[in-house]
């Protein structure tokens, strides 16, 4: 029994030697519904519909065992661009309008499987994880008073203006964010072979963020008025973003990137023409 199960290992192992293979170098693009996902805001419904783009590159390394099933491996290295546009009234008949904006670069890895890759149209699915780098983000807060006055907080990384009656610009310790996010993601599409070297790809993807994307430890803000005012910056103490009270004992809920894209990739085969097994026939290009 043993010995027919190394056999049987050892044939699986060597068997993609054998196989069809080739590599594949593109780019990909799309553009996501994308939402800093929060139980507590998202049932109270402050969000307003928002879409962000995604660019990046791809390489990968695709075979095809037991002569009919594609299987493959890529890395993917892309410029994220997420965030959550929000939307509310309170009580006192005032109302407000306000965005975060987070950019990452986001290498990521993914398992590819589908029908047969070396057909003129294909279908693809594959499941893949990504850490994402926070390069810079942006969170902007307008109050609109019932007499049409605004009041504006506007964060761009540890930068901080509050436009009221005069315009005040600050500091915050440290940014509102955390510098890292992991998340798995999932696609599932279509690829047409245009040429014998081009391939064209339509995927729909979800990515979701598995850790929390807040800041919340506490953070002080030094505004450059004469002498410098030294107050705590406490944003997300409190339930529900941009409803008080700020409180240092809230018990806010997790915060994590959610986001279901349309994308679209152009690929170069790099490929032997030579090693086509006897099994394979290849569309005849002109």
């Amino acid at each position: 029994m043993k010995r027919i199960i190394t056999i049987l290992f050892l044939s699986l192992a060597t068997y993609p030697l054998f196989a069809q293979h080739e590599g594949r170098l593109g780019i990909l693009g799309g553009i996501n519904y994308t939402s800093l996902q929060n139980a507590k805001d998202a049932a109270f419904g402050d969000y307003l519909p928002t879409f962000k783009p995604t660019l990046g590159v791809e390489a990968g390394y695709y075979f095809t065992i037991f002569k009919k099933l594609p299987i493959g491996f890529s890395v993917q290295l892309t410029r994220n661009m997420l965030g959550q546009n929000y939307n509310g009234n309170y009580q006192d008949s005032t109302s407000f309008y306000a965005y975060s904006r987070l950019n990452y670069f986001r290498p990521g890895f993914a398992f590819h499987a589908g029908s047969n890759m070396r057909r003129l149209v294909a279908f693809t699915f594959s499941a893949g994880a990504s850490i994402g780098f926070l390069t810079d983000y942006q969170e902007r807060f307008e109050l609109l008073r019932y007499n049409n006055d605004r009041y504006i907080l506007d964060v761009k990384n540890t930068d901080v203006e509050v436009s009221d009656t005069i315009n005040v610009n600050g500091k915050i310790t440290s940014p509102l964010y955390n510098q890292t996010d992991f998340s798995i993601f999932g696609t599932l599409g279509v690829d047409f072979m245009l040429t014998k070297k081009i391939v064209l790809g339509l995927n729909l993807r979800t990515d979701m963020g598995m850790t929390s994307l807040e800041n919340r430890n506490l953070i002080n803000l030094t505004l450059q008025t004469n002498p410098p005012t030294n107050v705590q910056f406490l944003p997300y103490n409190l339930d529900v973003k941009y409803r008080g009270p700020v409180s240092l004992t809230a018990k806010r809920d997790v915060t994590t990137n959610l986001s279901y894209g349309v994308f679209m990739s152009v690929k170069y085969r790099l490929f032997n023409p030579e090693k086509i097994e006897f099994w394979y026939r290849e569309h005849k290009w002109e």
